[in-house]
């Protein structure tokens, strides 16, 4: 990950592009100012759009939005690499994640999920944005979440995170759909036709 920061001229101010932009298509900046603490030398004042007057009457010129990759494809779930997932691994650690209704059967579970995986990468071949990109920081990485319909097709019950392992990928574990959405979030506005903000609280 690459973070571009920009100083203002006079040295007051620091600003960086978040990498979300407003309805208009403004991109986004976090303004911080100065601080006479030596121990935190800045501290962030504000969020501002790029056509803000301060922004435009301190900076000579804005910092470009963060760059997560070096590989555009990384944001791309590639359908003719091998998909390896740890099922087992997966529903242990992860039972209460799982709809209520299917926790009391966990290889009945086990069973379930290995074809929902699959139908997952079928949906994924068929639809290219079916794949949502997040930044996982603790890797420094961009891994892509998998829609899963555990019990209808056409309701997400939970999303399988994937992350690339050399010439395959990996399924490391599940997230509610709030959970994906939050993380999916901080990396650009999700763009899928499957991930949305949760609606209730069991979704977080």
């Amino acid at each position: 990950m690459s973070v571009k920061t920009g100083q203002a001229q006079d040295g007051d101010y620091s600003a960086f592009n978040i990498g979300l932009a407003t309805a208009r298509q403004e991109s986004i900046y976090g303004l911080f100012r100065r601080n006479a603490n030596e121990r935190q030398p800045w501290r962030l004042q504000s969020w501002l759009v790029e056509s803000d007057r301060l922004l435009l009457d301190k900076f000579p010129a804005l910092p470009d939005f963060a760059t997560y990759t070096e590989n555009p494809a990384d944001y791309i779930f590639d359908w003719r690499r091998e998909l390896k997932v740890n099922i087992r691994h997966i529903v242990e650690d992860n039972l209460t994640r799982f709809p209520e209704e299917l926790q009391g059967e966990p290889y009945a579970l086990e069973l379930s999920l290995n074809g929902v995986v699959e139908v997952a990468k079928k949906r994924v071949q068929h639809n290219y944005k079916t794949a949502v990109p997040f930044w996982y920081p603790p890797h420094q990485q961009v891994q892509l979440l998998l829609p899963l319909s555990l019990r209808e097709p056409s309701k997400v019950d939970l999303a399988l995170v994937v992350s690339r392992r050399g010439e395959h990928y990996r399924g490391d574990t599940v997230l509610t759909t709030g959970m994906a959405y939050n993380n999916a979030r901080l990396l650009a506005r999700p763009d899928g036709d499957w991930l949305h903000p949760a609606t209730s609280p069991d979704d977080a």
